[in-house]
């Protein structure tokens, strides 16, 4: 019986090309797209999972007084909380480089690298790695230990055993290979190419040092609240508490813990502070499930039409003894065909995209995770609900009919069926409206931030990365020999530079009895000429002014606002932590965006001089240089930088550039929702063509008689049109509100956005509109213009 069936799918598919086409073609496109998509989602939250033990592992970071923040615990805080919480096992403080790329040598062999990770010598008794060469026990006992990736390895020392080679940090520092990483296949939030016993890590272990983030591995799993009171009692009884206080009383007297525990597993999707991409990983999930929903639909309607001509043949079946659950069986099964073949062709899709996807995403992904168990079992259900959907209801419909009116011809859907179908237009154009919607909010969106005011003239300014030692002793000497190049105008530096993710300190002051936190940024004389940065009140740095070295500052409009006075030119403000020697404000420069517009301008206070109360480095050298012969400033630029820092290639960047790269995670959301909306739009208007070649077919006699009666073209194609524009007009009505509530979400995550139009959605309404009437007329006017005696002659 079985074979059979499959006998009945396969003519029935070769019988039915067309509609068979359109069917299979726009299901395997939704199919490759969620499959993609759902490789994607799976990969984000497989993060830190790839060994059970990083269950035990927890992120220890302090806070301020009422918020998260994203504070690093000083050095002795793991010390103490391992002392007097029995709890912890192990801790280890890192210090990742994250993206920031730092240059390794071995012999003649130089590269910059990212993700490298300074660590002390119980890393690895935190985090469950394992070598592929080397005693993981030993590895990291001895300082200077470095422990190596394969492809670093490659690259340093091509095939030979790194073990026992020498490599340099900036040729300065030097390490000993003592161990290669075996890189987990699942990913991490703490990215490691190369990791390397810090030599420096015992020099600076007071209470000021917060300059590593600690991580702790618990004896056994524990839940985040139960181990936060335990962490934040020992905390205060051990280090905050100067009087008799208890912890409880503490509390409620309006004070707030002071450290805060992530499980690893949680810190990617679901951090305690910062941003989590988890936001748009479900928006990707959910696009594709809609763009799969509208192929389903589709499939659903070409089903119901096919099988609305085989109203004989399910007629012969119940009169030769068909049950209904055979019928039913049948036209499942067929459904099942169609859906594989579709797989088939969505996987080779899939093959096909998948690169372009990880290119844009600068990921790995394989289509080989398709075989693990949860991939399996999510497509398995994804094609089961398809299959249910698309043939479900016309099987059901068919199963119960009289054999006799389905001989006879005599059958019609009903008002049952011509729901169905209606219901299914509706919900495929509902899918595309919301797509079509999405596209010009977005596009609105990313012009808005593209073309908005940043506070500042990115053009001609050039990021030089510099060492400390040409930041900050011979800054100076490096600074005149720059200026001394023909085409470079400015020179200055900056701890935080706009459009690179830097560090900079959030740092307490006190201003006039009040206590407040400020952005705390080093820069030089040049710093706001060089951006053109105005100057709202007071001045900006001088070279004439000799006090500028140490004892003034200058703030931003925010942190005027939030010093809650008019004019602060010339008030003192303080160091929370050496509130006796204070700085003068001497101006207040007009707001300027750091970071995109999805964060809040910070409230920030420049100063120059790194020997007042605290220190401060990192940051890059801003060059501002003239267009003309741009490439032998470069050139020359180059070399100099041979003198000023030799061996040290010469690391630069286009300040502007830099400032668009912060757009890559939206500009990477509207590319796909561009594809999804087309996608989406071709196949409602493929499911559409079909229906309307079904419905012209069946009422060939009426129009025959109409143009008899003396009916026009366009009277015709008007009532031939008219039902299919009305649902589409009522898919329009649903996606509106829906579309509106959900991109006013999407929207909050921006500190600066464009508002959501009522234009946009009568845009999309009304190109909607006009691909619907394009496609239903164009076949309905070839049904108008037939020959009225051929159409009467038809059985």
């Amino acid at each position: 019986m079985f074979r059979n069936y499959c006998k009945i799918a396969f003519r029935n598919l070769i019988k039915s090309k067309f509609t068979s086409s359109i069917n299979i073609g726009g299901l395997a496109i939704s199919l490759a797209g969620f499959i993609i998509i759902l490789l994607y989602v799976n990969h984000e939250l497989s993060y830190d999972r790839w060994d059970p033990n990083l269950q035990s592992v927890y992120r220890i970071s302090s806070q301020e007084e009422g918020s998260y923040d994203n504070k690093n615990v000083p050095v002795l805080t793991a010390q103490l909380l391992q002392e007097h919480v029995t709890d912890i096992a192990v801790y280890t403080h890192v210090q990742p480089s994250g993206n920031y790329e730092v240059l390794i040598g071995a012999g003649d062999n130089k590269v910059y690298q990212k993700d490298v990770v300074m660590a002390d010598s119980s890393f690895l008794q935190v985090f469950p790695y394992k070598l592929l060469a080397g005693n993981r026990t030993t590895a990291f006992n001895q300082p200077n230990s470095a422990l190596i990736t394969p492809a670093l390895g490659r690259k340093l020392f091509g095939n030979t055993d790194p073990i026992g080679k020498m490599i340099m940090v900036y040729n300065k520092v030097p390490f000993t290979v003592t161990g290669v990483l075996e890189v987990p296949d699942i990913p991490s939030h703490l990215h490691t190419a190369l990791i390397l016993r810090d030599p420096f890590m015992g020099q600076v272990t007071g209470w000021g040092n917060i300059s590593y983030t600690t991580y702790v591995r618990l004896r056994k799993p524990a839940a985040v609240s139960a181990l936060e009171s335990k962490i934040n009692t020992a905390f205060y009884d051990h280090h905050l508490k100067t009087g008799s206080q208890s912890y409880e009383a503490y509390l409620k007297s309006g004070h707030h813990p002071s450290l805060m525990a992530e499980p690893i597993a949680d810190i990617h999707n679901f951090p305690r502070f910062g941003k989590s991409p988890f936001k748009t990983t479900m928006i990707l999930l959910s696009l594709a499930g809609l763009l799969l929903l509208s192929g389903a639909l589709n499939s659903g309607n070409l089903m119901l039409v096919k099988t609305l001509r085989r109203a004989r043949e399910v007629g012969v079946r119940k009169i030769m003894g068909s049950a209904r659950h055979q019928v039913v069986t049948q036209f499942l099964l067929e459904v099942a065909f169609q859906c594989l073949l579709s797989l088939a062709l969505a996987l080779l899709l899939c093959l096909a995209l998948l690169p372009a996807f990880n290119r844009m995403f600068d990921l790995s992904l394989s289509l080989f995770r398709l075989f693990s168990y949860n991939m399996l079992l999510q497509c398995g259900a994804a094609l089961l609900a398809i299959i249910l959907i698309s043939g479900l209801y016309p099987a059901l419909m068919f199963a119960r009919q009289q054999a006799a009116a389905m001989l006879k011809g005599a059958f019609k859907p009903g008002a049952g069926g011509k729901r169905f179908s209606h219901s299914l237009i509706v919900l495929q154009f509902t899918v595309s409206v919301f797509f079509i919607v999405s596209v010009q909010v977005m596009a609105h969106q990313m012009d808005f931030m593209k073309h908005r005011d940043i506070g500042f003239n990115p053009q001609q300014v050039i990021q030089v990365e510099a060492g400390q030692r040409t930041r900050e002793e011979n800054f100076e000497g490096t600074r005149v020999k720059l200026l001394d190049i023909p085409g470079v105008e400015l020179v200055s530096k900056t701890t935080s530079v706009p459009g690179s993710v830097m560090d900079t300190s959030h740092v307490g002051f006190h201003y006039e009895g009040n206590s407040l936190s400020l952005t705390s940024v080093r820069v030089s004389t040049d710093f706001f000429r060089t951006l053109s940065i105005l100057v709202l009140k007071g001045r900006t740095f001088m070279d004439s002014h000799p006090e500028d070295l140490d004892n003034t500052a200058i703030i931003n409009e925010t942190a005027a606002k939030r010093l809650g006075i008019k004019d602060p030119v010339g008030s003192l403000i303080r160091f929370a932590a050496c509130d006796s020697v204070p700085y003068q404000i001497v101006g207040v420069v007009k707001d300027f965006q750091v970071v995109g517009f999805d964060s809040y301008i910070a409230p920030t206070l420049y100063s120059i001089s790194n020997a007042h109360c605290t220190y401060m480095s990192g940051g890059s050298l801003l060059l501002k240089v003239r267009t003309a012969n741009l490439e032998k400033t470069i050139a020359a630029i180059g070399r100099l930088w041979e003198t000023v820092e030799p061996g040290i290639p010469l690391r630069y960047s286009f300040l502007d550039d830099n400032f668009q790269r912060l757009f890559n995670d939206y500009n990477r959301l509207q590319h796909i929702v561009h594809v999804f909306t087309l996608v989406s739009i071709l196949i409602s208007i493929m499911g559409l063509l079909a229906l309307t070649v079904y419905m012209t077919e069946q009422r060939v006699k009426e129009i025959g008689i109409r143009k008899v009666l003396g009916a026009s073209v366009s009277s015709i194609v008007g009532l031939l049109s008219k039902d299919f524009l009305i649902l589409v007009i009522i898919s329009i009505s649903i996606a509106s509100p829906i579309a509106w509530y959900l991109l006013e979400y999407w929207l909050r995550d921006f500190a600066y956005r464009t508002d959501v139009s009522w234009y946009l959605f009568a845009m999309a309404g009304a190109g909607t509109l006009l691909i619907a009437f394009a496609t239903v007329g164009l076949q309905s006017l070839k049904a108008a213009g037939a020959n009225p005696v051929a159409s009467l002659k038809m059985d």
